[in-house]
């Protein structure tokens, strides 16, 4: 079984910030430890890259976290994103290089390993990052609806002949779908 941590945020990636990471990685513990889950658990990946990682993180989840991240569906946004990041570097070879503006149908640009500030930010691009969260998966709002949600999403947008990643993870069970589109 493939082992991840959400720690590796805290290093920081070519469009995420040592201090974004740390931010990620607190949303992320927040978010699994509010469904009962610990660090280790298991993390199934479904789609077109079905695995099954170990997540750890030591992030302490006190009282004072859980008062900051009280809003279960920010928290949900940036804990899928953490998640999202963790098990892309894991099962890819892309790395995050640029966070994408609202409006794109996107989240994030993609691009082959660290970013080179010799190029130009468009010659490094490869493809594109859709990540949406769900705190709990319900009967009307299932893993499934939501990527099918972002397909149309990124269709909608889909005026340039990049390929796209659609991640989208669950907090209670928890899993997450991650799908090329």
């Amino acid at each position: 079984m493939l082992k991840a941590t959400l720690d590796q945020l805290k290093e920081g990636f070519p469009a995420i910030s040592k201090n974004i990471g740390q931010y990620l990685a607190e949303g992320g513990a927040f978010c699994l430890e509010a469904h009962g889950h610990k660090s280790g658990v298991a993390l199934e990946i479904l789609g077109d890259y079905p695995k099954t990682i170990e997540l750890y993180w030591s992030n302490v989840v006190d009282p004072q976290v859980t008062r900051a991240w009280n809003d279960s569906q920010e928290a949900t946004e940036y804990g899928a994103v953490a998640i999202a990041i963790v098990i892309l570097s894991k099962l890819t070879s892309y790395s995050i290089i640029e966070r994408s503006f609202k409006g794109t149908g996107f989240d994030y640009w993609l691009g082959d390993g660290e970013y080179d500030e010799n190029l130009l930010p468009f010659q490094q691009r490869k493809a594109k990052l859709e990540v949406s969260g769900i705190w709990k998966e319900a009967e009307t709002n299932t893993v499934d609806s939501r990527v099918n949600l972002k397909r149309r999403q990124i269709d909608s947008h889909g005026e340039d002949n990049f390929p796209a990643i659609i991640i989208v993870v669950e907090f209670g069970t928890p899993k997450a779908k991650m799908i090329d589109q």
